[in-house]
């Protein structure tokens, strides 16, 4: 998760770098050992790896997480735009003009496929900083792999409507790559019934915040329902102008773009903990378990949007 606060950091005093903290206990036998949850914790593994170097937009690391990503796309068959899964896009930076690169696919609805419900999880991080690699793992390899089990499961049932796969880059420092995505968008925005945006999911032992309800009144029930079903506790919120600063979350990440065209958004994360945004951000440090449920939770709330 990134937003204004991200901004602030970019430009101010670099973060203090902790010891790794201890990562959760997790019960090897209550982790599902299917083969997609094992591919799932697999995306995460290598997307947080030192190889990688944090990801930083613009780096070899971020390009080797670019390909995964759409090497991933292809061996699902996701549909692609203009034959090929890679959106780029240019910014203007403090320091100059600045690239970087979408990984974009898609699953076509088999009763609505002009209506489609956008997927989002940027796969950027904050690269290296005072010779420490922060890895990003919860922030956000996570949500980056949740999008791709997401896909992988669609991909072999598909929608109603139609699921666009937006792996995002550039959110930390501006949320670059989602304002590209609205502002040259593959299909029209007004066909985007919904974003559903997936940022730090893996690192929390039992509560997945939700947010978007605030503004969008009607997802509330269809989010109660997910809900009361889930393994984990879904807790709506952060997304009231009223909070204090920093609380509301309607801006804060990928989301945010699509909320200021007009789609309604739903985001799932969690609040910040001892290692966001540090160099102990690392797969050691994730909640296997809570990963796995968050991702079969946003699957169960896309379904139910998705029949509505």
């Amino acid at each position: 998760m990134a937003g204004l606060c991200v901004l602030l950091a970019a430009c101010g005093v670099a973060e203090a770098v902790d010891r790794p903290t201890a990562a959760p206990e997790v019960d090897p036998e209550a982790v599902p050992q299917d083969e997609a949850g094992t591919r799932g914790l697999d995306h995460i593994r290598f997307l947080s790896a030192d190889s990688l170097e944090g990801r930083l937009i613009g780096s070899e690391g971020n390009r080797k997480a670019r390909d995964y990503i759409a090497d991933v796309y292809r061996s699902l068959a996701l549909s692609m735009y203009e034959g090929t899964y890679l959106d780029p896009f240019e910014f203007q930076a403090d320091d100059g003009t600045r690239a970087g690169s979408n990984v974009v696919g898609y699953v076509e609805g088999t009763e609505q496929p002009d209506q489609f419900i956008v997927v989002t999880a940027h796969f950027d991080h904050l690269g290296m900083r005072d010779g420490e690699i922060y890895n990003g793992a919860d922030d956000n390899a996570s949500g980056t792999a949740g999008l791709l089990m997401l896909a992988e499961h669609f991909s072999a049932n598909p929608t109603h409507h139609s699921l666009i796969f937006a792996a995002v880059d550039g959110e930390e420092g501006g949320l670059w790559g989602a304002r590209h995505f609205v502002s040259d968008p593959p299909v029209p925005v007004t066909d985007m019934m919904l974003n559903v945006n997936l940022d730090m999911i893996s690192h929390n032992d039992s509560v997945l915040y939700v947010a978007g309800t605030y503004h969008t009144e009607s997802l509330k029930p269809v989010l109660d329902a997910v809900g009361a079903e889930s393994a984990i506790t879904l807790r709506q919120g952060h997304d009231s102008p009223d909070l204090p600063r920093g609380d509301d979350w309607t801006m804060s990440s990928d989301h945010g773009p699509f909320h200021a065209a007009g789609v309604p958004f739903v985001y799932f994360g969690v609040e910040d903990h001892p290692d966001y945004h540090r160099a102990s951000d690392t797969f050691e440090t994730i909640n296997q378990r809570f990963f796995l449920d968050a991702v079969e939770t946003v699957k169960q709330a896309i379904l139910r949007f998705d029949a509505q």
